[in-house]
């Protein structure tokens, strides 16, 4: 399944050479099943204030051209998919009528599981700027007989379908939300997913709850106040929407999660849509009673800003905001309430012991990865080991950073067939580490993170890449860690080791 953390449904404002205006476009991928097999949707809307009016025999109107090719990502050279396709909106006689709408198009096409990379170009045939160009990646991952759930679509609006069409779904047509900005009037959450092979887990026609909840994106915290249960029937496919009431969210990032659980509320499978709620509540702390032997008492008044941006890497957004708006001016007493209550969440039994633990890690980190303008909680490295813990395993290529490719075994190629071998005196890379986590807090299993030090003076680590969730992702990021020795989709000693998991 395609999952792709926040904000990467990405809304392009990119600047273009020569003359005219840019483009403004926004665009989003999912993934879905079919007793026909896999495919997926590219949801591709244009602001059509950005694009270019043009006017012929009385009537205005506006051309564009979109071209999408898809490549597997092992063979990023081979297109499995290619469209060329003219987008036009209709002839009219008032230009008014062009302005402040979108330009929609969808694409559904068939794909296999695997990892793929999708290339655009948009260019407005109306104009003599050059076309936008962006790359970005698809997974698809559906198996016939195991229980899943398709991504996430946001529903912008949804009626019953009178005429079967591109957007036609489950018998209803579906106007989708491409924005994961939720404004902060748009208080209601439309949303459609599928649920694949239910039966053959449960049984067929036997029963299963579905749960929709937000949760908190830093703290992968449920929101208690907001969730939604239905009883639903087994089948091979499950076709669902539902809405949700999100008033009472504070301003912050969240997850829409789908979650599939039995009649003893075990969770068999689920998916994510990440969102940033606007809103007018702002989570200011709630007071708490604070026991007389808590640990915030023994923290100087002195000492009690720093403490609270040592919280950073582990706040939920609103309380991220909170530290930013009020660590310098809140009160002694407000601080304490602030930073109790945090680690109340975390362990509300023994709040004092998950902040000793804490604090112990962050006199770590600020020890092993502060550099002269940052303590080491502000770090990327700092940042994941205050979320994650200590790594299980450490790969540290501080001084072989520039062994290069090493030989290829038989085992390696049949596991890699379509990884070509280069020459190794052409690669060097970057100084780099990377961590390995047999499980991370997130029941997350076999996670890896790769930190490089982009200005090879090994003062500051910068996180490149990772398969986390959540965590930033690029495909191609051996090809920056080789300084571009490395084509994209060529696999060297850094890739190998991240692969396999050792030296």
């Amino acid at each position: 399944m395609n999952y792709k953390k926040l904000f990467l449904l990405i809304l392009l404002f990119i600047p273009m050479f020569g003359i005219g205006q840019s483009l403004n476009v926004l665009y989003s991928f999912r993934t879905y099943h079919s007793t026909q097999g896999n495919y997926a949707e590219i949801n591709t809307s244009i602001e059509s204030n950005s694009a270019v009016i043009s006017y012929n025999k009385g009537k205005y109107s506006q051309k564009l051209e979109l071209t999408t090719i898809i490549c597997n990502i092992d063979t990023p050279d081979s297109a499995i998919y290619v469209d060329k396709r003219v987008i036009k909106t209709p002839e009219v006689d008032d230009t008014t009528k062009l302005k402040n709408t979108s330009i929609l198009d969808l694409q559904r096409m068939a794909l296999d599981n695997g990892n793929y990379v999708v290339y655009f170009e948009l260019r407005d045939l109306n104009s003599s700027n050059q076309p936008i160009q962006y790359r970005d990646a698809i997974s698809m991952n559906y198996d016939n007989k195991e229980l899943s759930v398709a991504d996430i679509m946001l529903i912008d609006s949804y009626k019953k379908t009178v005429k079967e069409n591109v957007y036609s779904k489950a018998g209803y047509d579906m106007q989708p939300y491409l924005f994961d900005v939720i404004g902060a009037d748009n208080n209601i959450l439309n949303y459609y997913t599928e649920v694949y092979n239910a039966d053959k887990s449960f049984g067929k026609d036997e029963y299963y709850a579905l749960v929709t909840v937000v949760e908190d994106i830093s703290s992968n915290k449920k929101v208690d106040s907001i969730q939604s249960i239905k009883r639903i029937k087994a089948s091979e496919i499950t076709s669902y929407i539902g809405s949700l009431d999100i008033s009472s969210l504070a301003e912050g990032s969240y997850y829409l999660s789908v979650e599939v659980r039995n009649a003893n509320n075990i969770l068999y499978a689920y998916n994510r849509y990440p969102f940033y709620k606007q809103s007018y509540k702002k989570n200011d702390i709630n007071n708490v009673d604070i026991p007389s032997d808590a640990f915030v008492h023994f923290i100087p008044d002195s000492n009690l800003t720093n403490s609270m941006y040592y919280t950073i890497p582990i706040a939920s957004e609103a309380q991220k905001d909170f530290i930013r708006r009020n660590a310098k001016t809140a009160t002694p007493e407000q601080k304490r309430y602030f930073l109790y209550q945090i680690f109340k969440e975390y362990n509300p039994i023994n709040p004092n012991r998950a902040w000793n633990e804490y604090y112990s890690a962050v006199k770590y980190v600020n020890s092993h990865y502060k550099t002269q303008i940052k303590g080491g909680y502000e770090t990327d490295m700092g940042r994941v080991y205050l979320q994650y813990g200590a790594p299980d395993y450490v790969i540290d290529e501080k001084f072989g950073a520039s062994s290069g490719l090493q030989q290829r075994t038989n085992i390696d190629k049949n596991l890699n067939p379509y990884a070509p071998d280069v020459d190794a005196d052409g690669v060097n890379y970057y100084p780099y580490q990377i961590w390995i986590y047999n499980t991370t807090p997130f029941g997350e299993a076999n996670r890896k993170f790769v930190f490089y030090a982009k200005q090879s003076n090994l003062v500051e680590y910068f996180l490149l890449h990772s398969t986390a969730k959540g965590e930033i992702q690029d495909i191609y990021w051996e090809r920056t860690l080789s300084r571009n020795s490395l084509e994209e989709g060529v696999e060297g000693k850094a890739g190998k080791q991240f692969r396999v998991g050792h030296e």
